[in-house]
């Protein structure tokens, strides 16, 4: 009884998943304007910048495709390199001095400083309740995530000896087993997850381990890209790209992409915003 209750509800939130994605408003048209190829020590990159042609909007969004040779070369690294409530600093600037080949924004761990599960390159920060969705990265290169609700805090060490080496607390989560899942209701989530919702935005996604998709949505830019993406077109994408977990990450002025030291992305403002961390890839 209780196996077919659980098949009835998951059945019920799919529907409701479905039934939302149809609501979304759809473009005149999609094309692929540009495309990146890079190759480094046990890294392929291949990013697509995407326009979505809608009647009186246009969207930009960059699709960055990346397998690594080995899942340890996911890292993070803090603005002014600790754990800080007040450093904040370039996403290039960060990357620069990591030597990153490639990197996007986090999750602005320090926005709000006492709540969620910080863990980074496999060290324990902050172990506190969070009212966001968690997303987890372990040592195998494997994405698992935490919904609303079900983490306690008190429990970091557990998820460091399981093999957790970095957590964010931001989210929602978008895919998780393969599937879109059904967003928080608008207004009841730390940002608004209505579908008519258009923002700059920055995603990560796993597609096994080792093999990843990042997302920016270039927004609030005129006659470029003039709203940004709504996170369920973000969820389409993720799902579209074989993304069996997908998670966003902060967003707004703060998405950024950055390939070998050059930013890809325009940024909503007139300079790059200064973040708290970014999650970066190296060379082997």
């Amino acid at each position: 009884m209780k196996k077919i209750l659980i098949l009835l509800f998951t059945l019920v939130l799919a529907g409701t998943a479905a039934e939302s994605l149809a609501d979304l408003a759809q473009p005149q048209s999609r094309s692929i304007e540009n495309t990146i190829d890079y190759e480094a020590p046990g890294i392929q990159i291949h990013i697509d910048q995407w326009l979505y042609d809608f009647r009186k909007t246009d969207l930009r969004f960059y699709v960055a495709d990346i397998v690594l040779e080995n899942p340890g070369q996911l890292q993070t690294a803090f603005a002014g390199d600790e754990y800080s409530k007040k450093n904040a600093e370039a996403t290039s600037a960060i990357a620069e001095r990591h030597n990153a080949v490639f990197a996007v924004n986090g999750d602005y761990y320090n926005y709000r400083d006492n709540y969620g599960l910080v863990i980074r390159n496999g060290v324990l920060y902050r172990d506190k309740r969070s009212n966001c969705d968690q997303l987890l990265i372990y040592s195998d290169g494997s994405f698992k995530v935490v919904f609303k609700g079900e983490y306690e805090e008190g429990h970091g060490q557990e998820y460091l000896d399981a093999g957790v080496v970095q957590s964010f607390s931001f989210g929602p989560v978008l895919v998780n087993d393969g599937e879109i899942v059904e967003l928080p209701k608008p207004k009841k989530y730390i940002i608004n997850t209505a579908d008519t919702i258009r923002e700059p935005r920055t995603g990560i996604g796993m597609v096994e381990p080792g093999h990843y998709v990042f997302i920016v949505a270039d927004g609030r830019r005129k006659n470029w890209s003039d709203k940004g993406m709504a996170l369920q077109e973000m969820q389409i994408v993720f799902k579209e790209m074989g993304c069996q977990v997908a998670y966003n990450l902060d967003g707004g002025g703060s998405a950024t992409m950055v390939l070998n030291g050059e930013r890809v992305n325009r940024s909503s403002g007139s300079r790059e915003r200064d973040v708290s961390d970014i999650i970066y890839l190296t060379a082997q």
